[in-house]
């Protein structure tokens, strides 16, 4: 009897200590990860996604596409100077902030959304800030989706126009992480300097060969 009753408390101990064990693994949230970046939470408020900066010539990468294409160029133009500037056009969905102390002149800025379906701005004159300015795109009405792209970022393109590649890839020089935002359905950028902008989904392919056959 007595030994029946030990083997019940072993059992019974042995129960105990694989029921604490398994109550210590904390279930993990999925996540995403960029270039060069760390894991973020898709439960979250969003993450830096697209990894670190890359200065690289003749990338190529998928731009972010509008699900309706802008039939024709939208531009304007607003007043920033070293105390900032906020500018926003909600026809395309893009919001720009200067911060104060990012120019030391005052500059009348035109934007130019493209004409077409990739997320592509021009933005004239050509500047370089002393802080960096943010660009924050209203994803909805694009391909981004309610989740998102599993990578985003900001890419610069040489020129006035956006070049695609036969492909449909974007070809540019320069690109930077965004913050994807899923509360808002907004991506953020940070550029240092104005000219052409994209948002783009993917990672930025190096070893393409940049053939503007398919020039926007």
């Amino acid at each position: 009897m007595r030994k029946s009753v030990s083997v019940f408390i072993g059992i019974a101990v042995a129960v105990a200590l694989v029921g604490t064990a398994c109550s210590d693994v904390a279930p993990t949230a999925p996540s995403i990860q960029g270039v060069g970046s760390t894991p973020q939470n898709l439960l979250g408020l969003g993450g830096v996604i697209g990894g670190t900066v890359n200065t690289l010539t003749g990338l190529l990468i998928p731009p972010v596409h509008r699900t309706t294409p802008l039939p024709a160029d939208v531009s304007w133009s607003f007043t920033a100077g070293p105390g900032g500037a906020v500018s926003s056009n909600s026809e395309v969905g893009l919001t720009i902030v200067i911060p104060y102390g990012a120019l030391s002149s005052t500059e009348t800025i035109t934007v130019t959304a493209l004409a077409g379906a990739p997320v592509a701005y021009r933005f004239e004159p050509h500047l370089t800030f002393s802080k960096k300015v943010s660009l924050t795109q209203n994803t909805d009405g694009t391909d981004v989706g309610l989740l998102g792209s599993s990578l985003l970022s900001g890419a610069h393109f040489e020129g006035d126009n956006l070049e695609l590649n036969a492909d449909g890839l974007a070809i540019v020089t320069e690109t930077v992480p965004a913050f994807l935002s899923l509360f808002t359905h907004t991506a953020t950028f940070n550029v240092g300097h104005f000219s052409g902008w994209i948002l783009a989904s993917g990672e930025a392919d190096p070893s393409g060969e940049a053939n503007p056959d398919g020039a926007y």
